[in-house]
């Protein structure tokens, strides 16, 4: 029986007075809960989160402020955009003072259209009187794309170091002091400077017309090949007015009327050591002196008197006339015999009478 009563066991009193006291005393249960500091706390945190709402609030303000302030600015510069691109309707007479203003200057480099050779173009006209506008045109493009978005984009043409442009000036007399500057060297080519008021594009005494051109032919190119003839007032290539590019014709004109006959010397000259290029006298209108052409068969006529034709309006030779029997026979005298009209009936009736 006393192996089944439960056995006594000891207890280490050292260890359970360790286990008791290792935790210490619980604060809640010593410091009694002050109302006043809860309160004061929490004042505290409300005051700290309406500062911090002040201060959200106030950059919120300044930001849309500002946003606005650019909202306005960008009105305003559409607004800007509207007036200039409706433009002004000028009168014909204001348009015809606007031409005796502006002057027209070709074969300027490609460079005149960045920043620097802006400013280098524009310093060098502005000494014949102020400058209002400056107009680029004829301009080269990598492209088929709008050519306002291609000139921004800089997508220009690599073959084509050329462009020309349009500069009107306050008055009429530095448009004239401006002329002057034709054929001089401005960033290594030849300036062609004329008025764009002017309506006669060459004097065709003093020009020579070149044919068979290469379609990529440069004016400088020119320049160079016809430097020996003479002074060289002006050259000209005509252009395609979207392409840029060549018709393979052009005008050379002269400071003098003999440098015409040394520029028809060069007709076997090689241009571009490749080819020949046509060199003629161009074709001088009756209204300026020229004699009229006749035409080589306009005195050639038939026996009968009237003149004779070998073509018709589109050129092509005209068919033989249809000729007709009782017709071929003619007299000596010109006079045509007379045609005698017979019946089947006569030559029926005499057969019978035989």
């Amino acid at each position: 029986m006393s192996s089944l009563l439960p056995i006594s066991t000891k207890v280490d009193n050292q260890l359970d007075n360790l286990f008791k006291h290792s935790a210490g005393k619980s604060e809640i249960a010593v410091k009694p809960i002050l109302t006043e500091q809860l309160i004061a706390k929490a004042a505290k945190k409300t005051k700290n989160q309406e500062k911090k709402d002040g201060q959200k609030a106030y950059l919120g303000f300044k930001k849309a402020k500002e946003l606005m302030a650019q909202k306005r600015k960008a009105e305003e510069e559409e607004e800007n955009e509207t007036t200039k691109k409706a433009k002004k309707t000028l009168s014909p007479e204001e348009i015809a003072e606007k031409e005796l203003k502006t002057v027209f200057v070709g074969n300027l480099t490609i460079e005149c259209i960045e920043k620097e050779g802006y400013k280098q173009l524009k310093a060098r006209f502005a000494d014949c009187g102020k400058i209002e506008s400056i107009r680029f045109r004829s301009i080269a493009f990598a492209q088929p794309m709008n050519r306002k978005a291609a000139f921004l984009s800089r997508k220009l043409h690599p073959d084509r170091e050329a462009l020309n442009a349009y500069i009107v000036f306050k008055t009429k007399e530095a448009a004239n002091e401006a002329c002057k500057l034709n054929g001089t060297v401005f960033m290594d080519k030849h300036l062609r400077v004329d008025g764009a008021a002017n309506s006669k594009q060459h004097d065709r005494k003093r020009s020579v017309f070149l044919g068979a051109l290469p379609f990529d032919v440069e004016d400088e190119e020119l320049w160079e090949f016809f430097k020996d003839c003479g002074d060289i007032e002006s050259v000209r290539v005509i252009r395609d007015p979207k392409m840029n590019i060549g018709k393979g014709f052009g005008y050379v004109q002269f400071v003098d009327r003999d440098s015409v006959e040394a520029a028809l010397a060069l007709t076997d000259k090689k241009f571009r050591k490749k080819t020949k290029i046509r060199i003629q006298r161009c074709k001088i209108p009756v209204s300026e002196g020229g004699v009229r052409e006749t035409k080589k068969n306009a005195n050639k006529k038939t026996k009968g008197g009237k003149p004779f034709n070998k073509s018709g309006k589109s050129g092509r030779a005209l068919p033989n006339a249809k000729r007709f029997e009782g017709t071929r026979a003619v007299k000596d005298s010109g006079k045509k015999f007379k045609i005698v009209k017979t019946s089947k009936k006569k030559i029926a009736k005499k057969g019978s009478k035989k």
